[in-house]
């Protein structure tokens, strides 16, 4: 017999949650550096970048979140014979894919409940769900926590509800 599951996670950092009318676009890693899965994503003039804790951008700029997309992360090609690890973000110059709208899992460390606002910590730039002292937190207006993440969830699910730049 089979057993029921009392708990649903939301999947792993970046995964697509809900599929009925997210918006997904490509755009390219344009920062020197990787994109996790899950983080937080910016238009520049070249493409893409993450969130800059040395120059923070504002919400202007915010694009969306960069997914998971397991049949076009580069990863599902290998380049070696199955020896590279699997892949947790996009590397710099991908053509990476950016959740635009819709509902995707993230990691927060600190988790609200649903309906809360989501902000990236100045400092570290972490995803947060409580507003710091002014001016150490940048509120992504359009993003909402839909469910928060729990003690047996590691991550929670974050709804963004319309589209900002593109």
């Amino acid at each position: 017999m089979g057993k029921v599951q009392n708990a649903f996670g939301y999947g792993s950092p970046g995964t697509v949650t809900r599929s009925a009318d997210n918006i997904i676009i490509s755009v390219r890693n344009a920062s020197d550096g990787d994109i996790p899965f899950g983080a937080p994503v910016f238009i520049n003039d070249d493409g893409a970048e993450p969130f800059s804790i040395v120059t923070p951008q504002d919400f202007s700029a915010f694009l969306g979140f960069a997914v998971n997309v397991k049949d076009k992360t580069p990863d599902a090609f290998p380049r070696g014979q199955f020896n590279d690890p699997p892949r947790s973000a996009w590397h710099a110059g991908d053509v990476m894919e950016v959740l635009v709208r819709g509902s995707i899992a993230l990691e927060t460390t600190i988790s609200g409940a649903p309906g809360s606002k989501l902000y990236i910590r100045k400092t570290d730039g972490k995803l947060v769900t409580s507003v710091g002292a002014s001016g150490t937190t940048l509120l992504l207006e359009n993003v909402r926590v839909r469910n928060p993440r729990t003690s047996t969830v590691s991550c929670c699910e974050a709804v963004v509800n319309k589209r900002n730049v593109i």
